[in-house]
């Protein structure tokens, strides 16, 4: 391509306003991005992830196999980390046939990856992405994408978005973080988005995030569960709304509470992923409200305190029963057999996103305590003793005592009457989150010392 070819190309790509307002530099950068974003090779992508949903059981099962086999092999002969491993543990790697034989694998965690990422990595050094986990429960974890893993992954996002009817190129605002706390917004012509900041959500705000959306009109919003959640809570105390017809949530649990009230807000239709930064679970909610597998996606293996997961889009940094501290239930009614779109009845979030009671009862899904509470913004539980923990509420202006009557009544319906705690209002700036802005509704940190849960509770 000439240079232009080149410049004509940019301008019949990006509005004239952006085009008088940027450089050529900062133009030609955005045009590249797009191209490495939705280059052909994103689209073969994305059609063969269409595809996968017409395929019978059986071929999902073969390709699966075969894709599980070829990562194992990959790990077992590239990484001195899997070869060790698998020695140490008398592992015949000519015994493991079909996905069936995973359990004959040890199980590798959060501190292997930690301590061995470079020789688990065998990819090569010019593709290597580095990412990071969001340090919710811990200090953040470095892990290593390749550029086709993170094309894959697009894929799989965008099959979604376009189930939904949210195609590239249509207008976006992203409420997820990635401005610096110094930057209020950023437009990103190339894909029409236009970027938010998720640190300056207040009250006196609340007029201008309201007039940045309604005058851009998006035909989505991209962004956290707690983020979009408080831009709800502002835009209520504004006695205003606006009409997104989709919003697009991740990286956090979604609770129920939360949707119901972000769906009124902003009369739309949500639709959640969960998938972790080491990409090797992913789970999509679907067109009939339900989350459900990616069988070419990853490998996942339910317990009853946390789930193992083997990915199989990234090569580079092969995972394989890469435990992870979340707590998933498959629906009763989903087919048993390791192969095929398994449904999933709840994503409960962290194995210490449960409060345990003093009978020994383990609580974990409370998030309808909270739903419909009037003027409740925002609600987060914290334990540090077995005998009793704290509910500290976010509340507006017009949160009555007659409200906190309600809720404590609906705590006491969930929970029993052996429930014993304490209420505290605060501001929104006093609820816990990660460095990343992240929240949790739950924060048991009897769990993160597991010395001091008593005997009567199996952790």
């Amino acid at each position: 391509m000439t240079i232009f070819s080149l410049i004509n190309t940019i301008y019949y790509h990006f509005p004239t306003s952006y085009l008088m307002s940027h450089s050529m530099k900062t133009l030609i950068k955005c045009w590249v991005k797009k191209q490495l974003r939705y280059s052909p090779y994103f689209y073969q992508k994305l059609k063969a992830v269409q595809q996968e949903r017409e395929l019978s059981v059986s071929e999902l099962e073969r390709l699966r196999n075969a894709r599980f086999l070829k990562l194992l092999h990959r790990a077992y002969n590239r990484s001195s980390f899997y070869r060790d491993l698998y020695d140490q543990w008398g592992v015949n790697l000519r015994q493991i046939q079909t996905i069936e034989d995973i359990p004959k694998l040890p199980i590798i965690t959060k501190p292997d990856l930690q301590a061995h990422k470079e020789k688990m990595f065998v990819g090569q050094k010019f593709n290597r992405v580095d990412a990071y986990t969001s340090g919710t429960s811990g200090p953040p974890l470095q892990v290593y994408r390749d550029y086709q893993s993170t094309i894959r992954e697009g894929a799989y996002q965008w099959r979604q978005r376009i189930s939904f009817g949210h195609y590239p190129g249509m207008k976006t605002v992203v409420l997820r973080g990635n401005l610096h706390r110094d930057q209020r917004e950023k437009y990103d012509a190339a894909t029409q988005s236009l970027y938010l900041s998720s640190y300056h959500l207040s009250e006196k705000n609340a007029l201008w995030y309201y007039d940045k959306i309604r005058q851009f009109a998006p035909h989505a919003i991209y962004a956290y569960p707690s983020s979009i959640e408080s831009l709800a809570n502002i835009f209520q105390v504004l006695g205003k709304s606006v009409n997104i017809p989709l919003v697009f949530t991740s990286s956090e649990t979604l609770y129920n509470h939360q949707r119901t009230k972000i769906e009124d807000i902003f009369d739309t239709r949500i639709v959640d992923w969960y998938g972790n930064a080491e990409r090797t679970i992913a789970l999509e909610e679907k067109t009939d409200g339900k989350y459900h597998e990616l069988p070419l996606y990853s490998v996942n293996e339910y317990y009853d305190e946390y789930t193992v997961t083997t990915g199989l889009i990234n090569f580079s940094l092969p995972l394989i029963r890469y435990r992870v501290d979340d707590i998933i239930n498959l629906d009763e009614n989903s087919t048993r057999n390791i192969s095929g779109h398994r449904q999933i009845k709840a994503i409960q979030g962290r194995s210490d996103d449960i409060l345990l009671l003093p009978d020994g009862s383990r609580i974990g899904m409370i998030w309808g305590v909270f739903d419909r509470i009037p003027n409740l913004f925002r609600a987060q539980v914290i334990q540090k003793e077995i005998e009793t923990f704290q509910v500290n509420l976010v509340v507006g202006s017009e949160f009555k005592r007659q409200d906190e009557t309600f809720l404590r009544d609906k705590i006491t319906e969930f929970m029993g009457e052996q429930a014993r705690y304490t209420i505290s209002y605060v501001s929104d700036d006093q609820i816990i989150r990660a460095k990343s802005g992240k929240y949790k509704l739950i924060i048991n940190e009897l769990l993160r010392n597991k010395s001091n849960v008593p005997n009567l509770v199996t952790v």
